[in-house]
Order: structure tokens, then sequence, then C-alpha cells
């Protein structure tokens, strides 16, 4: 048996096992391991932690399913937050290096506030098959997303239709599916469930879903600077100005060691 040290982080519910520079492979059976939630940690992810030469740290995202992501938002809000706990010089901000892009992290509170820098492919499919929503949109926030406007977001059955729609033969690469009500009773204000390819579920939270939802919102209602947006997880919030900021809670959950 191996014996593995991690620390689980929690982005407002959306929770990883980090392991930092581990030395070993990190194969799809073991973040298949480390995220079951019934014979390991539990996790919808695994992150790992590395070094960069053209950034403070690097971050490689594995989903649940085992499969390598090019990027997560909560993720990497969780890491650089684990990231900054092992720093003996704290920054108000550092540099994180993912698959395709890097990353500004700022420090906000008792986190981070991740400015999202790979915002690209604005409703570059057909979306007639979605007509029977309200809206439609697709963007990619580093990885891709589908935003669907509903009027009760309570009813919809987000694991069969998001998993429906995540396969969709107009994405040839898949997308995450995210399915948004707006708050009437208050300003730039809206409730958002997201089905994420990977997890293949849904998820409490979804960092690069809320900014894709969030843009989607901006597109249809022109809503701009804070927006909120209400999930399982919590309230989170992206801010659309001349950049695009995303910023949420982080917990550690625990550290220990499993053996494998």
């Amino acid at each position: 048996m191996t014996s593995i040290s991690f620390s689980k982080y929690s982005g407002n519910g959306n929770d990883f096992v980090i392991l930092d520079d581990p030395g070993y492979s990190i194969t799809p059976l073991l973040v298949q391991r480390l995220c079951d939630r019934h014979f390991g940690v539990g996790a919808d992810g695994v992150l790992v932690l590395g070094k960069s030469t053209s950034a403070d740290a690097r971050m490689q995202i594995f989903n649940a399913d085992g499969g390598e992501a090019e990027m997560c938002a909560n993720g990497l809000r969780c890491l650089a937050t684990y990231f900054d706990s092992t720093q003996s010089q704290k920054k108000d901000s550092y540099s994180i290096q993912t698959m395709n892009a890097i990353y500004p992290v700022m420090r906000k509170d008792s986190a981070f506030a991740l400015e999202m820098s790979e915002i690209k492919d604005k409703n570059l499919y057909d979306l007639t098959p979605f007509k029977a929503f309200l809206n439609s949109f697709y963007i990619n926030t580093g990885v891709p997303h589908l935003v669907l406007q509903t009027k009760n977001i309570k009813v919809i059955d987000v694991k069969r239709t998001g998993s429906e729609f995540r396969h969709h033969a107009n994405f040839p690469k898949g997308a995450n599916v995210n399915f948004v009500e707006v708050d009437k009773e208050k300003n730039q204000t809206a409730f958002v469930r997201t089905y994420e390819r990977g997890v293949e579920d849904e998820t409490f939270s979804c960092g690069t879903g809320l900014t894709a939802t969030a843009l989607a919102l901006s597109e249809w209602f022109g809503w701009r600077g804070n927006i909120s947006l209400l999930t399982k997880g919590g309230k989170q919030q992206v801010s659309i100005g001349e950049k695009v900021f995303y910023s949420g809670e982080v917990t550690l959950c625990f550290k220990g060691e499993i053996s494998l």
C-alpha cells in the first residue's frame, strides 16, 4: 500500500483534493479512488500543485472521472489559498499557470479573487435546439459552457437534462450546462445550477460556469459591475467591467493521509 498525503479544500461546496508536488504519476485510477466519496477522500476533482518557470505556481486539474481538464475556477481559488498558506513571505497577488493560460489571483478577505483571463468563443455554435428556454448562450471561460435561462430552476432535473445537453451533437468537445433563473426581488441577482462534465453530475458550485452565466446575463440584460449568483454552495460574485473577476468563499476542510 502507498500512503498519500493530501489537503481537502472547498470553494463554495465545489470540493477538491490537493496534492502538493507529489513526485509520482497521477493516473485516472488514482484520481477516481481519491474522489470516491465512499472508499476515498471524496471530491469533485484533484488539484496538483507544481512548479512553474513563468508563474508563481502551476495547477493541474483532474475531474472526478480521472480526465484532465483545462481550467477550474473554484479549484484555482482553492489552490491559491493553499499555496499562500505554504509561503513564508505572503503576497497580495499570485500568478497560477493552468493548461492553457496564466491566471492572476488577488487577495480578497480570507480567500482570493480570480481574474478570468480566458474568455472566448461566444455563441460559437448553433443554439436553436435550446429555443424552449427563455434565452440561451454559449461561451468558453477556460472550459466550454452552455447557459440556459429558465422560469423555475427548482423543478429542472439537472442531472438528466444537463447530461443530455452536455453530450449534444452541437458541441464537439462537450459542454458544461448552467441553468439560471433571475431573482425578481433583488437587483443583478440570479439563481444558478450547474451540470459539470467530468464530474458528470450537478455540483454545488462552478466558478467558470458562474462566470459564463454572469456574461450571459450581461449579454441579455446589460448587467455590469457586481453580479450576485446564488448556488447550492452559497452566494458568489462575478464583477464585469474592463476585466472580469470571480470571487467566493474557500474553506480548508481537513488534511490527512490515505493508503491506497
